[in-house]
C-alpha cells in the first residue's frame, strides 16, 4: 500500500448480544473472545498488513477512549476519533473522511468494523489491496462481499449481478437480512454475498458522494470541517448531534451508481452472537465450546462461558450459558439473536435501582 493509505476502525457499537461480558463501558471490540486478543486488537495486527501503524485510526465514543488507548499503545492520541453521539455508519464513516482528508486530500480510507473474525490476514490484504486499486484508478465506492456457505439469517445481503471483470463485480442491491426462505434462496442463486461491512475508497470520491445523496448530512460534514480548522468544538458536537442515525448501507451504498465489490478471499464471520462461537472456535467432544471456569458432566452442543465465575453444567443440551461479575445469562441456542432484549432489561433494571438508591440517600 501507498503512503496515501489509512485505515479506520469503526468501534462504536455496544455489542449487547455479548452480555455479560460486553458493558455498556467495556463492550464487544475490546473483550477477549477469541484468544488471547481482544476482537479490536486483532483487527489492528490485521490492518498493519496494509497501513503503519501511525495510519491506523479508530472512532469511538468518548465513554471508550479510556479502554481504547489502554488495549492499543502504539496508537497517538490523534489517532482516536471521538464521536459526540453514537449515529451509525453514515456519519461515523463520515466524520472520518472529514478528518483524513484533512491531513491528506488523497486519503484512501480502508473502513473496517473492529469485531470481526478474519484468521487469515495475509488473504485479507491481498483482497483489500485489489479493491483499493479499483477506488484509486476509477474513483469507485468499493466494498467486500462474502461468498455465503450457509442460508444466514443474521446478515444482510449484496446482489451483485453484472461481472466486469473477475474479482470485482457491478453490485446491484443491498438486501437486508432475510428470513430463512429467502436466506435459502440467495444462497442457491449464487449472485448474492454477504455483507461485510469493510469499504475502500478516497475520502473525497466518499465525500462527494455522500453531497449527491445525504445533504443534510454532507451540510453538516462542511460546517464539522470548518469548526475543525477554527478549533470550535462546541460547533462539531452540535452538528453531530444532529444528524440522523443512519447506516451508510442505506444512506449511500443503495443509491449510489459507483459502487463496486470485490469477493473476499479469505475466512470472514461476524461473530455477532455467543452461539456463533461454536463456528469458529475448537470443540469438545460433545460439542461445546468452554471457556474460563467451568465443570461440565453430560453437556451437548453448548457455549458455557465464565469470567471470573465458576459454572456448573449437568445434563444440558443446546444452552449459551455465561457468567461473569456483570450477570448471568442462560438462553437457547437458538434464541441468541434476541439477547440485547435482555441487555437491555438489565440496563434499565440498574438504572431503575440507582435511582431508588438515590431517592433514599
Amino acid at each position: 500500500m501507498d503512503r496515501h493509505t489509512y485505515c479506520v476502525i469503526m468501534a462504536g457499537g455496544r455489542g449487547e448480544r455479548f452480555w455479560p461480558l460486553s458493558t455498556d463501558l467495556v463492550p464487544k471490540p475490546f473483550v477477549r473472545l477469541i484468544g488471547d486478543k481482544t476482537m479490536i486488537q486483532m483487527t489492528v495486527a490485521r490492518l498493519r498488513g496494509l497501513a503503519p501503524a501511525e495510519r491506523i485510526f479508530v472512532v469511538l465514543g468518548r465513554e471508550h477512549l479510556a479502554v481504547a488507548r489502554s488495549q492499543l499503545p502504539d496508537l497517538a492520541e490523534g489517532q482516536f476519533i471521538v464521536e459526540p453521539e453514537g449515529k451509525d455508519t453514515a456519519p461515523c464513516i463520515g466524520f472520518a473522511a472529514v478528518a483524513l482528508s484533512r491531513l491528506d486530500p488523497e486519503a484512501l480510507m480502508v473502513v473496517v468494523p473492529a469485531d470481526q473474525y478474519i484468521p487469515d490476514a495475509d488473504a485479507f490484504v491481498r483482497t483489500v489491496s485489489a479493491a483499493a486499486d479499483y477506488a484509486k484508478r476509477y474513483d469507485q465506492l468499493v466494498t467486500i462481499g462474502v461468498t455465503p456457505t450457509r442460508p444466514e439469517v443474521g446478515y444482510g445481503y449484496i446482489f451483485a449481478a453484472e461481472r466486469p471483470g473477475e474479482p470485482v463485480l457491478r453490485v446491484g442491491r443491498y438486501v437486508e437480512k432475510p428470513d430463512e426462505a429467502n436466506a435459502a434462496e440467495y444462497l442457491a442463486d449464487g449472485r448474492y454475498y454477504w455483507n461485510s461491512g469493510i469499504f475502500v475508497w478516497r475520502a473525497r470520491v466518499v465525500l462527494d458522494a455522500i453531497g449527491r445523496h445525504m445533504p443534510h448530512l454532507a451540510e453538516g460534514l462542511a460546517a464539522i470541517r470548518t469548526a475543525l480548522d477554527a478549533g470550535t468544538t462546541g460547533v462539531i458536537e452540535e452538528r453531530f448531534r444532529s444528524f440522523e442515525k443512519i447506516s451508510i448501507d442505506y444512506g449511500l451504498m443503495e443509491k449510489a451508481a459507483n459502487v463496486l465489490m470485490v469477493k473476499a478471499d479469505f475466512p470472514w464471520d461476524d461473530v455477532g452472537t455467543w452461539g456463533s462461537l461454536r463456528r469458529v472456535l475448537p470443540l469438545d467432544k460433545k460439542g461445546n465450546y468452554i471457556a474460563g471456569s467451568v465443570a461440565c458432566v453430560d453437556a451437548k452442543g453448548c457455549v458455557i462461558c465464565g469470567q471470573d465465575v465458576p459454572i456448573g453444567a449437568l445434563g444440558v443440551e443446546g444452552l449459551i450459558i455465561v457468567a461473569s461479575p456483570e450477570g448471568v445469562l442462560v438462553c437457547d441456542m437458538g434464541r441468541d439473536q434476541e439477547t440485547r432484549r435482555i441487555a437491555r432489561m438489565v440496563g434499565e433494571q440498574q438504572k431503575e435501582q440507582r435511582r431508588k438508591n438515590r431517592k433514599k440517600g
